[in-house]
């Protein structure tokens, strides 16, 4: 069975990287005022920086229309695929996925609509394992079975390195992120394997603090579920993944970095610049 894989652009893969593994990417759309732009094609993610840098206001962003996945089932089944999965971010965060399931319902080809119960680098690792199954030769009902395990094994951990953008979002008191500012106190998230809802996970103090956090959440991951592979995405924060991933090593965990990628909207929008994401699941799944 030919089985087509489609995903977003929350997925927060390299873009060149979606033609050459195969993928099919439905973009979301990025509003700055009265701008709208395609994420991804219209406007990449360092685009993307750059003008929320300059904006008083957050960015807004809109899920694809039903439209631009039946166009994509649509040219899918007539290159002889037949089948589709389309995984998504959580429905929790954006209405992406209730766009594809609308669309797959009268799709020329069967279509799987995939709750990640994620974005970024979590999604990136689930499209990830999506080409190794089909690669492998799955057929479309094992294929998101497998998915649905590997989902609920994997774990993501996201740091901010200033609270801004969660204070202009309403997410956080300015009171209380003013606290944390004098402080020199970092935040950390996750995303509930449950439904893709933004949690806290943690709190650390100051840059390496936070760093430190992050290579423990790692090391316990890799010691309870073995040799583990790792997807990072980050808005324009290098230097922090540069020193997470050393001193991961450093620990003697056993561990693969499949890429580090540039933040998208979602999670730039969210926790702001500096912030970064670190996805994690088991290698041999």
């Amino acid at each position: 069975m030919k089985i087509a894989i489609l995903t977003d652009s929350t997925c927060d893969w390299h873009l060149e990287d979606y033609a050459a593994h195969g993928v099919t990417m439905v973009p979301l759309t990025v509003a700055f005022g009265e701008e709208t732009f395609t994420d991804q094609y219209e406007l990449s993610s360092e685009q993307f920086y750059d003008k929320m840098i300059a904006s008083e206001a957050l960015p807004k962003s809109s899920q694809p229309s039903p439209h631009a996945f039946s166009r994509a089932f649509e040219r899918l089944a007539a290159e002889g695929y037949e089948g589709a999965i389309t995984l998504h971010i959580a429905p929790t965060l954006s209405g992406t996925m209730q766009a594809a399931e609308l669309a797959a319902q009268t799709s020329p080809i069967p279509v799987k609509a995939f709750d990640s119960r994620a974005a970024s680098s979590k999604l990136g690792l689930l499209v990830d394992k999506a080409c190794e199954l089909r690669d492998a030769g799955c057929d479309l009902d094992e294929m998101y079975d497998k998915l649905v395990a590997y989902r609920d094994a994997s774990q993501i951990v996201l740091a901010t390195e200033t609270l801004e953008n969660l204070v202009k979002g309403g997410r956080l008191p300015e009171e209380q992120a003013g606290q944390a500012s004098l402080l020199n106190i970092r935040m950390l998230f996750t995303l509930s394997n449950e439904n893709g809802l933004v949690l806290p996970y943690d709190k650390a103090k100051g840059a390496k603090g936070q760093i430190k956090r992050c290579v423990q959440f790692a090391k316990d991951y890799i010691d309870e579920h073995g040799p583990s592979v790792i997807r990072i995405a980050h808005a324009r924060n290098q230097g922090a993944v540069d020193s997470f991933v050393e001193a991961l090593k450093e620990t003697g965990a056993e561990f693969e970095l499949t890429s580090v990628d540039a933040c998208g909207c979602i999670i730039a929008t969210h926790l702001g610049m500096g912030a970064y994401a670190i996805a994690i699941a088991p290698r041999d799944m």
